[in-house]
């Protein structure tokens, strides 16, 4: 009986491992998504749900989060209550610094081994938000280009300022940071960058999460097919 017991054991493995194999989808190439949009935008949620339901589907998925937690993104967290007397040129170094490294041992990595990759913030972030104090915004993307791979689909999160700051309140007390204060401008600057781009799709996330994730996934589901 335990024989018999031991063989279906077997057998029932290798069948879900089988089945598992069938629904897997292979891309011919890696591919690029950037979520971006102003802080409270839900970035970070709708990063990880895309994720999440992608990987369930049989997808091999990954996220990646900018800031990073590396020497230049901790620097850059440290931004929030103590930049606003650093120069913006210096600013934008500290995001292309902290780029180069993500691009090196995550990014460039994972898009060779043919996976989804899925950036919770990317350059276009910095053409936002260094762009609104005044840096060329078509400037600070030719730079991230030199080392950066382009995203196949830049995903904005739309939002406004005000309802993106109840949202951080929810989870944070304590006064604005120097990249909150700016909030209201740097949404006017992400929709000024995102005109007459066609990678480039807007989803509007005052909606509720599971509506906003419907609509990025009917946005990305194509580009997987045509890679197929």
């Amino acid at each position: 009986m335990g024989i018999v017991k031991s063989r279906y054991s077997s057998f029932r493995k290798r069948l879900v491992l089988t089945l598992e194999q069938r629904n897997r989808h292979h891309l011919k190439e890696g591919i690029l998504i950037a979520i971006e949009g102003i802080d409270g935008a839900g970035k970070t949620t709708q990063a990880e749900r895309l994720r999440s339901t992608l990987t369930e589907q049989g997808y091999d998925a990954v996220v990646f989060h900018e800031p990073t937690t590396g020497e230049w993104g901790r620097k850059i967290a440290a931004l929030g209550m103590n930049g606003r007397g650093l120069e913006v040129d210096e600013e934008f170094k500290y995001f292309y610094e902290d780029r180069k490294e993500d691009v090196a041992r995550n990014i460039n990595p994972a898009l060779q081994k043919k996976q989804l990759v899925i950036m919770d913030r990317y350059y276009f972030s910095n053409m936002a938000y260094q762009g609104e104090r005044g840096l060329d915004s078509a400037e600070i993307e030719k730079a991230n280009l030199d080392f950066s791979p382009k995203p196949t689909l830049i995903i904005l999160l739309e939002i406004p300022a005000k309802e993106a700051m109840q949202r951080i309140k929810r989870y944070r007390n304590g006064p604005k940071n120097h990249f909150e204060e700016r909030l209201s401008r740097v949404g006017k600057m992400f929709r000024r960058i995102s005109k007459n781009r066609r990678d480039v799709k807007k989803v509007d996330a005052t909606k509720p999460l599971e509506s906003v994730n419907s609509t990025i996934l009917s946005l990305v589901r194509p580009i997987l097919k045509e890679l197929e």
